[in-house]
């Protein structure tokens, strides 16, 4: 169907390393997680699956070698299948942040392992990181994916909006992106909706009719929006 469509995948957005980190049958499940997934991309011609880094239960610290253990496991699955495993950063999992995935990418030191860059996934970082410039440059020269939401704190925490109406600065990234010869794919990752809100359980294991609910309506005023910001840049 995909080909007949005249359509590419860019990537899968698995759910890989979503889990307990010290809970062997939950990563051994997720292993072979991993692996369908690799099945999956290669039967579509999809290069990468996005994943995380374990729910965070301690501090980022102490979990560190483990969670690099974890991933070095799987690192050569995705070697042999020739597909990129990217690490995206997550306020429920250890890398909370653009600064953690750096650290664990570095660790891992593969070159089928990467960063996923979501600037909008700052906005929720309990550790208050700028999504950018400070998230992006933590990652320069690892990113192989961005995906793209944005975000405003207000009195009541932390509300999901259009892109380009948040905090996050994508004037800036985008300008940034074209200086530095970015040539791959821009997703939206629409968590925003017109008129409700997302529960942080819907937006921890992102699944099912009640997630997608007004959907589409968010993501064509995204898109919209996004395109707006990139014939400002003259993109």
């Amino acid at each position: 169907m995909v080909d007949q469509s005249g359509l590419s995948i860019c990537g899968l957005s698995a759910p890989i390393f979503k889990c307990e980190l010290d809970q062997k049958e939950e990563v051994a499940s997720h292993i072979a997680i991993a692996q369908r997934y690799i099945a999956i991309a290669q039967r579509l011609n999809v290069s990468l699956i996005r994943g995380f880094s374990f729910w965070a239960r301690a501090a980022f610290e102490e979990a560190l070698p483990r969670i690099v253990s974890q991933i070095k496991r799987i690192a050569p699955y995705f070697e042999q299948a020739g597909i990129t495993f990217v690490l995206e950063f997550d306020p429920s999992v250890y890398a909370s942040n653009a600064r953690k995935v750096a650290r664990i990418v570095d660790e891992v030191a593969s070159p089928w392992v990467k960063a996923l860059y979501d600037p909008g996934n700052d906005m929720w970082n309990p550790d208050g990181e700028l999504p950018f410039p400070d998230g992006y440059n933590y990652l320069q020269g690892r990113i192989r994916h961005i995906h793209l939401k944005d975000a405003v704190k207000t009195d009541a925490g932390i509300e999901a909006v259009a892109i380009g109406s948040g905090r996050v600065d994508y004037r800036g990234l985008f300008q940034r992106l074209l200086d530095n010869g970015y040539d791959d794919y821009l997703v939206v990752e629409t968590h925003y909706r017109l008129h409700t809100a997302l529960t942080e359980e819907q937006l921890k294991r992102p699944m099912g009719a009640s997630f997608s609910d007004g959907g589409k309506e968010a993501s064509e005023q995204c898109v919209r929006s996004l395109k707006d910001l990139l014939r400002e840049l003259g993109a």
